[in-house]
């Protein structure tokens, strides 16, 4: 009489134990894929960190809003090669090699970063690689630069108010590019005062006197003593390319021969110092 009952019991006893079970193993499952998708957040944290402490301070930064023609002298500066390029949606890494006949030590790998502009983030990306930064080339474009005054000089700006940079006298190339293709006659000369009245505005609006001289109602680029600013113009496009050499430094034929002789000349001048 006892004996369905019996196996009954039993039965319910069999199914409590493999539900267990079966818990206690999704349960192992879930905590496995947990502690492997850890383990990778985990070391890629740690790569990137690594990666970003072996380049700290050694860094060139390409900077600049989008269309200026940053990815373009990325491509020029690291391969030699004009890739015509598209609009660079993620930050940009690459080795440039500087050849410098002038002194005994022949060739100097450069670390090239190009940051990329959104309007609401680039001023994240320039704070995440600023510890990166040996020096930061501002790209402009020559053909638009009336159009995007505002965009340019608010980007700049933040350059320019950045403490680290200034607690650091970083150089700052500001790089009036597509001058081959200019037709408005804005050379560098005329750029820089362009976005020295900007700057004055905003310094004005903003009633904050932290970059220029203090107590100097006009901003000029001569007046920033903490970061040390240079102009010059050029084009990406070009695509005769030349070593740095001494000889050509005080040579203003070969200086006109390539488009981006200068940039490369002030690259050189930054990393053979």
């Amino acid at each position: 009489m006892n004996t369905p009952k019996t196996a009954s019991f039993e039965g319910n006893i069999d199914n409590r134990i493999i539900d267990q079970t079966s818990q206690t193993f999704r349960r192992i499952i879930l905590l496995s894929i947990l502690i492997v998708f850890s383990t990778i957040i985990i070391q890629w944290w740690i790569k990137r960190r690594q990666h970003r402490l072996r380049h700290s301070g050694k860094c060139l930064l390409l900077c600049g809003i989008k269309n200026s023609g940053k990815t373009l002298l990325f491509n020029r500066l690291t391969t030699g090669i004009e890739k015509r390029p598209f609009y660079s949606m993620s930050t940009n890494h690459g080795v440039m090699t500087l050849d410098d006949f002038s002194i005994d030590r022949l060739i100097e790998r450069v670390h090239v970063i190009e940051i990329p502009h959104h309007i609401r983030r680039h001023q994240h990306d320039l704070y995440a690689y600023k510890t990166s930064a040996k020096a930061i080339i501002f790209v402009i474009d020559s053909t638009s630069i009336e159009k995007d005054i505002k965009y340019v000089s608010d980007y700049l700006y933040n350059i320019l108010h950045e403490e680290y940079f200034r607690e650091q006298r970083l150089p700052l190339l500001i790089f009036c590019n597509k001058q081959d293709l200019n037709t408005h006659d804005y050379d560098q000369e005329s750029i820089r005062c362009l976005l020295e009245e900007e700057l004055t505005k905003k310094r004005k609006i903003s009633n904050n006197n932290d970059i220029g001289r203090l107590g100097k109602e006009t901003f000029e680029f001569d007046d920033v003593k903490d970061i040390r600013i240079e102009f010059v113009e050029g084009s990406a496009l070009d695509t005769r390319k030349k070593f740095i050499d001494k000889h050509y430094e005080n040579d203003s034929e070969n200086d006109s021969a390539s488009h981006l002789l200068k940039v490369h000349q002030w690259i050189a001048r930054i990393w053979f110092k």
